[in-house]
Formats: structure tokens, C-alpha cells, sequence
């Protein structure tokens, strides 16, 4: 639709009109940018502060402080929008009033020129955030090389089970039990299940003792694996 021409007087309603309806898209512009620049996890430069670096919590500070401006900076445009929204709505009463039923086509000539800068205003935005992505959130190329915690320099081969038992390294130390746990745990377990009531203890000890057999094999497995292990380090 082809754009109205009017004199000063007659189109002061309008251009008031115009320029809040065109601070109303440029507030949400700039929402958009400050929401999703929180979603990115980026910083725009206006939010970014300095504070001295001497501490590593600074570090967790800093990214506090710029979370919480970005966050104010939202909270500010709402309450812009906000006052923007009631002007645009008297002025369109007004507007209305003295222009008639020919305002309506006036406010279409109007939101399509404000449609046509809100795309272009949109695109900008969205370069704009893939950039600080880029920058901000680039990681870096090199790599750091780890090597292997046990080097097996002899010609033994070990199983899995005993390099995992090597890579935890000099300081770990053998699980060690008293020779008579068994007969100790064996024990604790009759002591607790003297107190049931008689017609629930005979099951009960029929289970306790199928554990403490599985138990005792499992402990005399890891036994000779222990064994077997020292035996293999003693000769390396």
C-alpha cells in the first residue's frame, strides 16, 4: 500500500503514533537479543563488567554478575514496553477520533513499513548472536594427550581384572579381613536372629547361611587372585 503524505499539522497524530509503535518493536528487538543471549550463554558487550581476577571463585562471580545484568536489562524493557503500550493505546483512541474510517488503511501503511525494519532488525540480531556464539563459546583446537597409568614393559600378559587393580595406582591398598570374620558374621547373625519369633527363624537362618557360603567361596576366589597378583608384581 502506497505510503499517506500529509502536511505537519495534519500528521503530528500520526507520527506520534508511528515512532511509539516503532520504539515498542525495537524494545522487543532488544528482548528477544537479552533472552536469547541468556539461552546461548552469551554476553553482549554492554553486560560485560570487569572485576580484578584473584580468585578463582571471581571467575564464578563474574558470570553471576553478568547473568544478573542481562536479567535487569529484560526486566527494564518489559516496564518500557509496558509504558509504551498504554501511550500507543491513547494515541490511537486519539487518532481514531480525528481521523475516522480512513485511520484504519493509515495504520496498515504504518505496520507494514514497521514489519519491513522488524525483519531487518531481526536478521541483524540473529547475526549478531551467532557471532558472540563464535567468539564466546569457541572451543579451543588443541587436545591434551593422556597416556596410560601402567606401561607393561615385561613379556606377561595381564588379564583385565589385574590392570584395573594396577591403574589405581601404589597407594591403593588390599581389602584386608580378620582370618575368623566368617565365624564372627555367623555369629552376629544368630544373635540377631534369636529374637524372631520361632516359626520365622528356621527360614531365616536357612538364608543367612546360603549368604555366608557364597561369601566364604567369593573370599577364597579373591584370595588366590590377590595371591596370584602379588606373586606377578614381585617379579616385574
Amino acid at each position: 500500500m502506497a505510503p499517506f503524505k500529509f502536511n505537519a499539522s495534519q500528521a503530528y497524530t500520526i507520527f506520534q503514533y508511528s515512532n511509539i509503535k516503532t520504539k515498542i518493536m525495537k524494545c522487543c528487538t532488544n528482548i528477544y537479543f537479552n533472552r536469547h543471549s541468556l539461552i546461548r550463554k552469551v554476553i553482549p558487550n554492554y553486560a560485560k563488567i570487569t572485576i580484578p581476577y584473584t580468585f578463582p571463585a571471581s571467575k564464578v562471580t563474574l558470570k553471576k554478575v553478568h547473568i544478573i545484568r542481562i536479567k535487569d536489562e529484560i526486566k527494564f524493557l518489559y516496564k518500557k514496553k509496558q509504558k509504551l503500550n498504554r501511550d500507543l493505546y491513547d494515541i490511537h483512541l486519539k487518532a481514531a477520533q480525528e481521523w475516522g474510517n480512513i485511520w484504519y488503511s493509515i495504520l496498515d501503511s504504518i505496520h507494514d513499513t514497521i514489519n519491513q525494519e522488524s525483519e531487518k532488525k531481526y536478521k541483524t540480531i540473529s547475526t549478531k548472536l551467532n557471532q558472540l556464539s563464535k567468539t564466546q563459546t569457541n572451543n579451543p583446537n588443541h587436545q591434551k594427550q593422556f597416556y596410560p597409568r601402567v606401561v607393561n614393559n615385561t613379556n606377561i600378559t595381564f588379564t583385565k581384572e589385574e590392570l584395573s587393580l594396577l591403574n589405581k595406582g601404589l597407594n591403593y591398598n588390599l581389602g584386608y579381613k580378620q582370618k575368623n570374620w566368617i565365624e564372627t558374621l555367623a555369629l552376629e547373625a544368630e544373635t540377631a536372629i534369636s529374637p524372631l519369633p520361632p516359626n520365622e527363624q528356621e527360614s531365616i537362618r536357612y538364608e543367612v547361611a546360603h549368604n555366608i557360603r557364597h561369601l566364604y567361596k567369593k573370599h577364597n576366589n579373591s584370595q588366590f587372585s590377590n595371591t596370584t597378583q602379588m606373586k606377578r608384581e614381585n617379579t616385574l
